[in-house]
């Protein structure tokens, strides 16, 4: 096969970190026209872009987190029960004090954030598919961005690493991993319901008058802050972060002046005080509202493609969480020396100077912003996972919008955002103020955290290569956490935490069923892709052209006039200075070579330029479907055939010179492979690209034609096809299950209905070319692809 330098596509575009736009190192990867970049390759971030990075994400990650101190007090010790003993609420402060050091700091910004795949991205699902990662096609010609192999495996952890990729264990890690995301996306519904909920309730102290308007106030805020989604996150960032900031500070300040008035309060810091507290109350419950302190810590891993690691860090360890502590520990102090009169709600009525002072209003003020800012990581991280999940092919293909040139993660999905918003609105009319509503919270919570410690802990061998005892240990440590935390949550499903454990199981069947009933469509087309030479070959009776010893490049704008002076060069035996020279070799008739089917029955050229979409993203090998069905609707050929795929790479925006790698396919005349590459924030404008294809098309053929005439004739074949009919012909699967003996007729029943009446019909809504810009519909040729799955 013959490749023209000027068709491929330019790295020039990919020499910036997606995160920041800065410069980085390109990889070489040894193959032309290929490249990629690794997190690992990029230069540093300096002290002051990371400052900054980690400034920004206060208004992004660390608002649910932060807001936990509105409630997790009260989630322990409820507001209907006497105040507790100083010896309980010491315990307490302890408990909730070390959950924040060991889970948000240790497990998540020392150990998780090492695991975010090559473009950045964080959560248990990203780790899970750096671990099992989809297979890409190996096709001759056609270049991939990233390959992977498990020869990568260090010998010590081959039996482990076998063990993994046995069919049954890979499906119970994919299902275990799913359950987290939907759980997750549960959380991106709780989250705004509980934090800006608990943020109105306090209006309820400083103007009790409005004490029956919460829920209504509450469902205001969460419209006006789903509907300010589609700016971005980079500009709701910008106006977020002071915000948090403030907020952080003045838990921070509060705290402070409320540990002045108990400083024995720091005896929390020992251990044992939480060791003794479970011991002499007996009272297990306990973790189901210690676990609230940590709300939201998915999104310090979850949120990874949009900050660096280190920023991340630097942001939680060096301000969010000393700020929080300080805070945790004013709450105990004010509970000791007031019981009685905070109990109700122990946050509000900590504030210093009392209820209805300035301080206080100024505290409500920031704590109803930060609770707005807080549902924002979790919708943020929502949209992440919907990202993901849509390029693994477990979610119908949704429209999500890029909203920022700097990083391919700040995105928008405008059909996920109306459906979190109805969630929330239905949650938070439907709990109100109750109890049950935090109780769903921390299942959730427990329930995610529990799965990303068991992709962890295999990710240590599989992606670090660290030795097995280091993933048991880490395994057994940090699960014996979580497992306490989801058995105290696991006990509340009968109030209310039952909403997050129904609404993932839901979500992880439609999941599943998409994912199964897509992954039969893959097969299919894995399966009947046809070669070339299995469907046609040229007449017998017909001399072919040779291939050439050695191509010669020409300008990919060769018209008419420059091949005329390529003949008279060539018949000359003379030489230019301005164009190559044409070796002189055996010469064949100018009429070119026809096809027939394999059948025996001609196939007349028709005067088009015809381009047949593929229709799968992860098999390629062959004609696509589209061709082959086109063959048997239509025994013709069109003169120029093109086979297309669509890919969008890892930056903003590719030029449109750059987007073409074509090849020529010797064995058939007329019959061509594109890739054509766009940006994630460039549109599928295709409107343009018959021209460009033309010039390449005619370049190649000029490479590979070595008699002018025969080449003359070819380009006024392949001029005639673009300025005459331009098809674009698209693949659909009209999917109809197997209806063979060989099942019992209860599943083939079943079988059918899912698959014929359920995902055929649910696949025509999300139409993957809908987004894609042609010149017009007269252009498009729609061919059905019968698939029995």
């Amino acid at each position: 096969m013959s490749f023209d330098p000027d068709t491929r596509p330019s790295t020039a575009n990919k020499t910036h970190d997606p995160k920041t736009g800065l410069p980085v190192r390109p990889v070489d990867t040894g193959r032309m026209g290929e490249s990629t970049f690794d997190d690992d390759r990029l230069y540093k971030h300096s002290l002051r872009q990371t400052l900054w990075l980690a400034f920004l994400s206060f208004g992004v990650i660390y608002g649910d987190i932060g807001t936990s101190t509105l409630y997790t007090l009260n989630g322990i010790f409820p507001s209907s029960a006497p105040a507790p003993s100083s010896d309980d609420v010491v315990g307490a402060v302890s408990t909730v004090l070390w959950t924040i050091l060991i889970v948000p700091v240790v497990k998540y910004c020392l150990v998780a954030l090492e695991f975010g795949t090559a473009h950045g991205e964080g959560g248990p699902l990203a780790v899970y598919t750096t671990i099992f990662p989809p297979r890409e096609s190996k096709r001759e010609g056609w270049r991939t961005l990233t390959t992977y192999t498990m020869a990568t495996t260090p010998p010590a952890s081959i039996g482990v690493s076998s063990f993994l990729h046995r069919p049954w264990v890979k499906k119970f890690l994919f299902m275990l991993t799913l359950f987290g995301v939907t759980l997750t996306i549960a959380d991106g519904m709780l989250t705004p319901a509980v934090s800006v909920t608990s943020a109105v309730v306090g209006l309820s102290y400083g103007a009790p008058k409005a004490a029956g308007s919460v829920v209504g106030i509450s469902c205001g805020i969460l419209v006006v802050l789903f509907l300010i989604q589609p700016f971005g996150t980079k500009r709701i960032a910008s106006l977020f972060s002071p915000i948090v900031f403030i907020w952080l500070a003045l838990n921070g300040i509060t705290g402070c002046i409320n540990i002045a008035q108990h400083p024995a309060i720091f005896r929390a810091f020992d251990p044992s005080r939480a060791v003794m507290l479970f011991v002499r109350t007996k009272n297990y419950d306990i973790l189901s509202g210690v676990i609230l302190c940590i709300t939201g810590v998915e999104a310090l891993f979850a949120n990874l493609g949009q900050f660096s690691k280190a920023s991340i860090r630097t942001a939680f360890c060096s301000y969010a969480a000393p700020m929080l502590i300080l805070q945790y520990l004013g709450q105990g102090a004010k509970l000791i020396t007031h019981g009685d009169t905070v109990i109700s709600n122990v946050f509000f009525n900590s504030i210093p100077g009392g209820t209805g002072g300035g301080l206080w209003w100024t505290v409500w003020i920031f704590a109803v912003l930060a609770a707005v800012i807080a549902s924002q990581a979790m919708i943020t991280a929502a949209f992440s996972l919907v990202q993901q999940l849509v390029s693994l092919h477990v979610m119908p293909p949704l429209r999500i919008i890029h909203t920022d040139s700097t990083s391919r993660g700040r995105i928008y999905v405008p059909i996920a955002n109306f459906l979190l918003l109805v969630g929330t609105i239905g949650l938070t009319v439907g709990f109100g103020t109750e109890a049950g509503l935090t109780n769903a919270y921390g299942f959730a919570v427990s329930g995610v955290m529990f799965i990303t410690t068991c992709t962890l802990a295999i990710a240590m061998i599989q992606i670090k290569h660290l030795p097995v005892i280091v993933a048991v240990i880490y395994f057994f440590a940090a699960g014996f956490i979580d497992c306490l935390f989801f058995g105290a949550t696991l006990k509340k499903v009968p109030h209310g935490a039952w909403f997050s454990l129904g609404l993932g199981v839901v979500l992880l069947v439609l999941l599943l069923l998409w994912a199964w009933a897509r992954g039969l469509e893959e097969k299919f087309d894995h399966l009947h892709r046809y070669r070339l030479s299995e469907v046609m070959r040229p007449k017998r009776d017909e001399k072919t052209q040779e291939d050439a010893p050695e191509p010669v490049q020409l300008s990919s704008n060769l018209k008419e006039e420059d091949i005329a002076s390529l003949s008279a060069i060539a018949s000359e035996g003379g030489q230019s200075t301005t164009l190559p020279t044409v070796p002189a070799l055996k010469r064949f008739k100018t009429k070119l070579p026809s096809y027939e089917a394999i059948d025996g029955s001609p196939l007349a050229r028709l005067p088009v330029f015809a381009v047949f979409h593929n229709n799968s993203e992860s098999s390629g090998e062959g004609a696509p479907h589209s061709f082959t069905a086109f063959l048997h609707s239509y025994p013709a050929l069109p003169q120029v055939i093109v086979f297309l795929s669509v890919r969008t790479v890892g930056v903003p925006t590719v030029a449109f010179e750059d987007r073409f790698l074509v090849e020529r396919l010797r064995q058939f005349d007329g019959v061509f492979r594109a890739t054509i590459s766009f940006g994630y924030r460039d549109s599928v404008d295709l409107t343009n690209v018959i021209p460009a294809l033309r010039d390449r098309i005619v370049a190649l053929e000029s490479r590979s034609t070595q008699d002018p005439a025969v080449l003359a004739a070819k380009v006024k074949k392949i001029d005639a096809a673009a300025k005459g009919t331009v098809t674009h012909i698209l693949p659909q699967f009209h999917i109809t299950a197997d209806k063979s003996a060989r099942r019992p007729k209860p599943v083939r029943v079943v079988r059918s209905f899912l698959l014929e009446e359920v995902y055929r019909r649910v696949k025509l809504l999300f139409d993957p070319f809908e987004e894609w810009i042609f010149n017009t519909e007269q252009d498009i040729l729609r061919m059905s692809v019968p698939a029995t799955i």
